[in-house]
């Protein structure tokens, strides 16, 4: 395999490295939204039963 082609592959790969990172952390942040809405929501019922 020349030099350009190695390098070619090792982008493509590393690119295929940061998408799966980036897709983990995509769901990672959907989650922590999730839990904060629902703490948020825990929080304006006890208000509206403390009112």
């Amino acid at each position: 395999m020349d030099p350009l082609d190695e390098t070619l592959a090792r982008a493509a790969q590393r690119q295929q490295e940061l998408d799966w990172m980036n897709a983990d952390f995509e769901a990672i942040d959907a989650a922590e939204y999730a839990q904060f809405h629902a703490e948020q929501d825990v929080r304006d019922a006890a208000r509206t039963i403390d009112s």
